[in-house]
């Protein structure tokens, strides 16, 4: 399994995992958020975390998941730790890396940021910054006019004149501050490891992160008729519901059930809360 650390705000893990049917990986870092995982053409698969493993169907595939780790951000600056692994970080421009424990063994930059390639288990440490460049003045010279000769005096009248010197300064021109701001971090790495695993990664990882963005998941139509029954059965119920008695209720097939309220979860519709050994589904917004 590759990691990919990008140091971004809040930070992104992203794990390639190699083909199986039903994956379980330890995972690098406890989640601050939900796990989405994608397929090779893109198509988010089912996924559930217990216990630091995360459990994936991935059906004989290889998969990515996307999730943010946890991080300590203290007056501004972020640390992420990982557990194990081969662990690429990236550091967009922006972005100043004040330490990395292990020393990386191999650091590569290009237009993209900096890349730091180590062995987990692993800390980073970054912040943010801007460059701004300090106004300069530059005074123009002064140029100043000599007095002409005095003339030879005659012998009768000796007169002696003097020309006061004129000066003409020139006042100081000072050239306008320029401020330059850093490039827009790219949304992840370009090296030719990590193009594959956003290439299969594809169109599905970009709506998830794009949700996530907007913090509210899919819109109503994005759900069938099951995911539908389901919200309905919740808000009958209070919003509130064991998934068991849920399952009981709608007559689902348990493989069926796992499959929308996974998506529906994802979509931020429902919580799946842990609950002694089972499992109870929490109504979270409502598709009228």
């Amino acid at each position: 399994m590759l990691i990919l650390l990008n140091l971004t705000a809040p930070p992104l893990l992203m794990l390639v995992l190699p083909a199986a049917m039903l994956g379980n990986y330890t995972l690098p870092a406890p989640p601050a958020s939900d796990v989405a995982a994608f397929g090779p053409g893109g198509e988010p698969l089912p996924t559930w975390v217990l216990n630091g493993t995360l459990y994936i169907l991935q059906g004989g595939d290889t998969a990515v998941a996307i999730y943010i780790p946890r991080f300590e951000n203290v007056s501004g600056v972020y640390r992420v730790a990982l557990s194990y692994g081969d662990i690429v970080i990236q550091a967009p421009p922006g972005v100043m890396v004040e330490n990395v424990s292990p020393t990386p063994r191999d650091v590569k930059i290009n237009k993209t940021g900096l890349y730091l390639y180590t062995t987990g288990p692993a800390a980073v440490t970054y912040y943010f910054f801007t460059v701004t460049v300090k106004p300069t003045t530059t005074p123009t010279p002064t140029r100043t006019t000599p007095p002409p000769p005095t003339p030879t005096p005659t012998a009768t009248t000796p007169t002696t004149q003097t020309t006061t010197p004129t000066t003409q300064p020139t006042p100081p021109t000072t050239s306008a501050p320029t401020t330059q701001q850093p490039s827009a971090a790219p949304a992840l790495p370009s090296e030719a490891l990590v193009a594959a695993a956003v290439a299969a990664v594809g169109a599905g990882a970009a709506v998830y992160l794009l949700r996530r963005g907007r913090g509210s998941g899919g819109g109503c139509g994005d759900l069938n008729e099951t995911d539908l029954a389901i919200l309905a059965e919740l808000e009958r119920r209070g919003g509130s519901l064991e998934r068991a008695a849920l399952q009981a209720a709608l007559n689902l097939p348990k493989t069926t059930l796992h499959r929308h309220l996974h998506k529906l979860a994802r979509y931020g519709f429902v919580r799946l809360v842990q609950a002694g050994g089972g499992q109870r589904v929490e109504l979270l917004r409502r598709c009228k």
